[in-house]
């Protein structure tokens, strides 16, 4: 029914039979500090601090009367702290502001309502506890890797271990259950917001170090921003101390390889009619890829695929030779599993076939005109890059290749092993 809050600092609703907090901030004015020792300055409170008070509106009625209490400690009992009758503008906002603040401690609160006759509705009494907690705002004086100390991480460092070390002020131990009287949330912040897995270790005695351990794999390259928030909800400032990067430390990967591939006709009779064959097994490939878009969950590029067969046939009353070429422009994804020793890739593109200077050869020195056509044509690969260092690899798949061609549609099966390089 009731909520008692600290403007800019924190805000907490209270219900009936609702335990709540607010806060006092740990700045050396308003309530003492019992870490700090520091004066009480009125002035300054007055200035800076203030507690709102709210409550739900009664309706049409006269006034609110509020009584808060505070727990003694020494006497085991709530002792009367705070009284307030509104007045009509109070009344009308359903809020005061409680002066002097109320320092730290267990609070109960009573609001009566006085109806427009000024005659008190005891029925609609209400009754909260609440504690007022210390308030500290965090500070972070640097973020950083402990591997390179420094405030970058990069996702393609085999070592890198996910551990982020932060070190500032009143950087208290996070607390699931939100119950501590003291304690700290800790995230990073871009576009969207990573926790981190757990705390690793804690500087107790000055709060001025917490190290934690990160999921990496929720942590996608960009520029982040570490904060510390206190359970009263002060925050640790957005600058440049508070700074975090996600990067690879390779932002641009140039694929290079060569190597074997077997064309297999799977539709269309017209080539293996006449070549024998649905098999081409002189036949090379290579592949170039640019991948400049690296990110946790994979990378994003372009690519040329090019494949070379040569044809060759002798069929007792007729040879046949000739080439078939394919290049195909690609759209690139590649997957890195087990800390980049072996990458998946998919790809798929278009591009054209080149059936070039097919002749037939008869007997007493008869040929037929060369058949030299170009076709359009498409590609779709999956295949897997195994490491053998950082750079060197090797490469096995398989890509599908569907010809348009006026006189047949071939479609043809090509699976490959090939070495590479990676710039």
């Amino acid at each position: 029914m009731l909520s008692l809050s600290k403007k800019v600092l924190a805000s907490i609703a209270l219900g009936i039979m609702f335990t709540a907090s607010v806060f006092a901030e740990n700045t050396g004015i308003g309530n003492i500090s019992e870490s700090q020792g520091d004066p009480l300055n009125d002035t300054a409170a007055a200035n800076e601090v203030r507690q709102p008070f709210s409550w739900s509106s009664a309706g049409d009625v006269l006034k609110y009367e509020i009584i808060i209490d505070r727990f003694d400690e020494g006497a085991e009992s709530y002792l009367p702290y705070y009284y307030h009758e509104t007045n009509e503008e109070e009344t009308q906002a359903c809020l005061v502001y409680i002066d002097p603040l109320l320092p730290v401690g267990q609070y109960r609160s009573e609001i009566k309502v006085y109806n427009i006759l000024g005659i008190l509705e005891e029925s609609m009494t209400s009754y909260d506890e609440f504690t007022v907690r210390q308030a500290y705002k965090p500070e972070i004086r640097s973020v950083s890797y402990p591997l390179y100390m420094r405030n970058t991480i990069y996702l393609d460092d085999l070592d890198n271990d996910g551990i982020i070390e932060v070190t500032g002020r009143n950087l208290f131990l996070p607390d699931k259950t939100d119950k501590a009287i003291v304690h700290t949330k800790y995230y990073l912040k871009s576009s969207r917001t990573v926790y981190p897995l757990k705390t690793l270790s804690h500087d107790e005695i000055s709060n001025r170090k917490i190290v934690f351990l990160f999921d990496m794999k929720k942590l996608d390259v960009g520029k982040y921003h570490f904060f510390a928030q206190d359970a009263s909800g002060l925050h640790s400032e957005d600058d440049s101390d508070s700074e975090f990067f996600v990067k690879f430390k390779k932002w641009l990967d140039i694929d290079i390889e060569a190597g074997y591939t077997c064309p297999v006709v799977l539709h269309d009779e017209t080539l293996p009619e006449y070549l024998g064959t649905k098999v081409f097994p002189l036949s090379l490939q290579g592949k170039f890829a640019f991948m400049p878009f690296k990110h946790v969950w994979g990378y994003m590029g372009l690519g040329i695929r090019g494949n070379y067969s040569r044809l060759s046939y002798d069929a007792g009353s007729y040879e046949i030779d000739g080439n078939l070429g394919m290049i195909h422009g690609l759209f690139i994804y590649q997957l890195p599993l087990f800390k980049r020793r072996l990458i998946l890739e998919l790809h798929g593109g278009a591009g054209i076939t080149y059936f070039n200077n097919i002749v037939f050869h008869f007997p007493h020195n008869i040929n037929s005109d060369p058949l030299n056509t170009i076709s359009l044509s498409f590609d779709a690969g999956l295949s897997v890059q195994i490491y053998i260092n950082k750079r060197l690899y090797t490469a096995i798949g398989a890509d599908y290749a569907f010809t348009l061609n006026k006189d047949m549609n071939l479609e043809v099966i090509m699976p490959q092993a090939s070495i590479g390089w990676q710039f």
